[in-house]
């Protein structure tokens, strides 16, 4: 089983809403569906994960250590800095259509704290997990990041993004933006609230979900 701590809109939000909608799954009950624009049909590897930024990726919990301990750290997390607001806009990250922030640099702290809050329950990666990072692809650190801490795109090198698609043709991608523009209509460039939550993933390859809702918070007004 690995765990990971995300930033994901409250439950029953518009947003979290929209993205069930779009993703084809919701994250919060697990229900899955047919995404509802045509567009979003390559979503399944985001819909596996559910809608969330990740500000520590997965990780399976060292011997020892209790899924209580991470929950306890994460109401801790929502108690020194939740909501997280941020002001979203869709963009192209290489091959995949995503809403990244406006302000990633002042995301980048709340990132830390997420990664050294979980980082004492993390098991070390095993070589196959490692291996599964494709470390040859990485530079020096890259791989100095890996292997302190199990992912490479962290710290200075972190990037705030929830992601919608698979990767995609290049084709593809301004149709991709421009359904995404307006799915998310009525939140994009529009302050949101976040919060912390823990996700679960309970077989290898299988769905990740939310093992406890974190507490709903109202949008900015």
């Amino acid at each position: 089983m690995r765990y990971a701590v995300y930033l994901t809109p409250p439950k029953g939000s518009a947003l979290a809403q929209n993205a069930a909608l779009w993703l084809g799954r919701d994250a919060f009950s697990g229900a899955a569906h047919t995404p509802a624009a045509p567009e979003a049909a390559n979503a399944s590897v985001p819909a596996r994960y559910g809608f969330h930024a990740t500000m520590r990726a997965p990780f399976r919990l060292k011997p020892g250590e209790s899924v209580a301990a991470i929950h306890n750290a994460v109401a801790a997390l929502n108690s020194a800095h939740a909501p997280v607001t941020v002001t979203l806009k869709v963009a192209c990250l290489s091959r995949f259509v995503a809403l990244i922030a406006h302000h990633n640099a002042a995301l980048v702290p709340l990132h830390e704290a997420a990664l050294h809050a979980a980082e004492p329950f993390r098991a070390p990666l095993t070589e196959a997990e490692r291996a599964r990072r494709k470390p040859a692809e990485l530079d020096a650190r890259g791989l100095e990041l890996l292997d302190r801490y199990g992912y490479p795109h962290i710290l200075e090198r972190f990037l705030f993004h929830m992601t919608l698609s698979g990767p995609l043709e290049e084709a593809a991608i301004p149709a991709v933006e421009a359904a995404a523009n307006a799915h998310f209509a009525t939140e994009v460039n529009t302050p949101l609230n976040l919060v912390f939550a823990v996700f679960a993933e309970a077989e290898t390859g299988g769905p990740f979900t939310i093992l406890k809702s974190p507490q709903p918070t109202a949008n900015p007004s």
